[in-house]
């Protein structure tokens, strides 16, 4: 029968924590910590491969929290290192709220990192894995720049609301009124930043904001007037700032403007590097219309094999898009949340993608209508 040695590892930036278990739960080593670094990787490897072969042991299993970039490289070490070639050997990357409610069925002992290093390699022992870490170099050049593509548009979404909320200090009735389609149009942008007050925007002649907005506009607004009106209504019902607050949130408003501006040329150099690298891939997402190579690359690059799962449920699991049941005896809810585990840059460019597809497909707009039509509440959700 083979023996196996379990190994938890809790990574942090300068070094990690490691609980050693064999299989009836006792340790053959005392707790020990190694730095975060090449050295100590080193004897990480030798400390595990010297009490492997004392206690005769075949299989190595080795986890570690998923917290943040801290435990790639181990990771990516321990895969070619020498303990993979003599043993059967298998990594783990623990979700970390897995963790989190693994250590509630616990003794309680505390918030401690011995207590994270016992809790992985307890849950190892136990079994019920997910699936193996395997070092992945022909989709991990693509993943990280749709990751680091999510980033960005995770900031330009903060940089946005930040926007907004600073807009109502200067003119509180710009978002309720929306004399452009968009606030953020170059037009729109234009009149918030080169107006310093409401009063200003009051003050000035009707015929005069007509050339303002024609010209800001390159003359492509096709009735001038309407927009001119609801200017000068947002000026009507807006709140008057104080004085010695206009300079500065004018100031807040240009530089979260410029921080947006500067955001969206980074997503602009990105697209253009994911495109370039999805073309190493034979794929038919592409054929979908409305999924272009970025949505397609950021499908592509967190499934990567499709045949790594079972079927779809596994996959929907896997990306975060089920909806648990709620029920106790025989009551059951009819609403139920959204799980929102798993992986959150597939769930992002899956939602995305099928939001494009809604704009860009009669069919599928069609379905999509007839659920919100049916919908009683969060007509767009359901």
């Amino acid at each position: 029968m083979s023996k196996s040695l379990f190994c938890g590892c809790d990574v942090a930036l300068e070094n990690n924590t490691i609980w050693l278990m064999l299989d009836d739960g006792s340790q053959p080593a005392k707790l020990f910590n190694v730095d975060n670094s090449q050295l100590g990787a080193d004897v990480l490897v030798e400390r595990i491969y010297s009490i492997a072969k004392e206690h005769c042991v075949s299989d190595i299993l080795i986890g570690t929290e998923a917290t943040s970039m801290y435990d790639w490289h181990l990771l990516e070490y321990l895969a070619e290192s020498k303990l993979a070639l003599e043993f059967s050997l298998k990594l783990y990357r623990f979700n970390a709220k897995w963790i989190k409610n693994f250590k509630k069925s616990l003794a309680p002992r505390g918030k401690t990192d011995p207590i994270d290093s016992f809790a992985i390699a307890e849950r190892l022992r136990i079994g019920r894995l997910p699936k193996e870490y395997v070092p992945d170099t022909k989709y991990q050049p693509l993943r990280k720049l749709t990751r680091f593509r999510f980033h960005l548009m995770q900031q330009i979404a903060r940089e946005k609301d930040f926007f907004l909320a600073n807009l109502f200090l200067k003119a509180s009735a710009y978002s309720r009124v929306a004399p452009f389609a968009s606030t953020f149009s170059a037009t729109s942008l234009s009149v918030i930043n080169d107006f310093f007050s409401v009063d200003e925007l009051a003050a000035m002649p009707i015929e005069e904001l007509t050339e303002f907005i024609l010209e800001k506009g390159k003359a492509h607004f096709s009735k001038p007037s309407e927009i001119v009106d609801n200017l000068k209504r947002v000026a009507r019902e807006s709140y008057r700032l104080k004085p010695e607050l206009a300079p500065t949130v004018n100031l807040i408003l240009a530089s979260t403007f410029n921080n947006i501006r500067c955001y969206k040329e980074q997503v602009k150099l990105v697209d253009s590097a994911i495109a370039e690298n999805l073309k190493a891939f034979k794929h038919t997402l592409d054929s979908i219309p409305g999924i272009g190579p970025v949505y397609a690359a950021g499908i592509l690059a967190e499934i990567s094999d499709v045949h790594r799962f079972s079927n779809d449920s596994s996959l929907a699991q896997f990306s975060g898009l089920t909806w648990p049941k709620h029920q106790s005896g025989k009551f059951q809810a009819e609403e139920t949340r959204m799980s929102h585990t798993g992986n959150q840059y597939l769930r992002y460019y899956l939602v995305e993608a099928a939001n494009s597809v809604k704009r860009c497909d009669a069919t599928y707009k069609a379905f999509y209508e007839k659920k919100y039509a049916e919908a009683t509440k969060h007509h767009h959700k359901r």
